[in-house]
């Protein structure tokens, strides 16, 4: 399957509408059909916001990408459907790209409390509410927050800066936030592993694992038992 292409662009904008994803009756009916049973099987899950892709328009001095906010429960519903199907979630979210002085990329495991246990990904998630301002999605703003919640490390905003964003066929979006940490891999997996102790933290990742940045870290992907996001190895191959 191919990857998700790359679009270099650190003047990205994403724009929010106003008002929630409209659904039809029918479809908001199978929805909160489709939660149910999920919830039957796991209780943890929380439904929480998910930005859901409008339109990309790519311009000279900065693409603009037009979302509108639906609900975690109308995701897990999309999975179902087939790719192009007018209701399925075309998710975009910012995407933490942790990068050590090691020249490594952190990659979380996803727990046993997601929608995709042991599946790899970069560190980040669904847009929390904080994260939309003025009708605007803050990505550097959404990464910040992600990397402390699930991985246990403040990065100062100067340390941080959007480099492009990944888009796959169906049009779902990982805006990708470099941000560059200090520490050696073996530090931050150290420091996430303490960070995951605390019976406060945030519990989406069982662990955080080291990518080296650069094709070598393609193949290392491509080497692990677990499953990756293909949109992982698009940003491993170009940060």
């Amino acid at each position: 399957m191919d990857l998700p292409r790359w679009v270099e662009d650190g003047a990205v904008e994403v724009f929010v509408d106003a008002l929630p994803l409209w659904l039809p009756d029918e479809v908001q009916k199978a929805v909160e059909e489709c939660w149910t049973r999920e919830t039957a099987v796991s209780p943890h899950f929380f439904r929480g916001p998910v930005l859901s892709v409008q339109r990309v328009e790519e311009r000279t001095g900065g693409s603009r990408i037009y979302a509108a906010v639906t609900d975690y429960a109308h995701y897990l519903y999309g999975r179902n459907l087939p790719e192009g199907d007018p209701y399925q979630v075309r998710v975009l979210f910012a995407a933490a790209c942790l990068c050590t002085c090691d020249h490594c990329l952190i990659a979380g495991v996803m727990s046993a409390q997601t929608s995709r246990p042991g599946w790899i990904q970069a560190v980040g998630g669904s847009a929390d509410a904080g994260d939309i301002v003025g009708g605007r999605f803050l990505p550097v703003v959404s990464a910040r927050r992600e990397a402390r919640e699930e991985v246990g490390l403040d990065v100062a905003e100067a340390a941080c800066r959007v480099r492009g964003y990944t888009q796959d066929g169906a049009g779902r979006v990982a805006i990708a936030v470099e941000m560059r940490v200090p520490d050696t891999a073996d530090e931050v997996v150290r420091a996430f592993r303490e960070h995951a102790r605390h019976p406060l933290a945030d519990h989406e990742l069982e662990d955080v694992v080291p990518v080296p940045l650069g094709p070598g870290g393609l193949r290392v992907l491509n080497s692990r038992p677990g499953r990756v996001v293909r949109y992982l190895k698009t940003l491993v191959t170009v940060l």
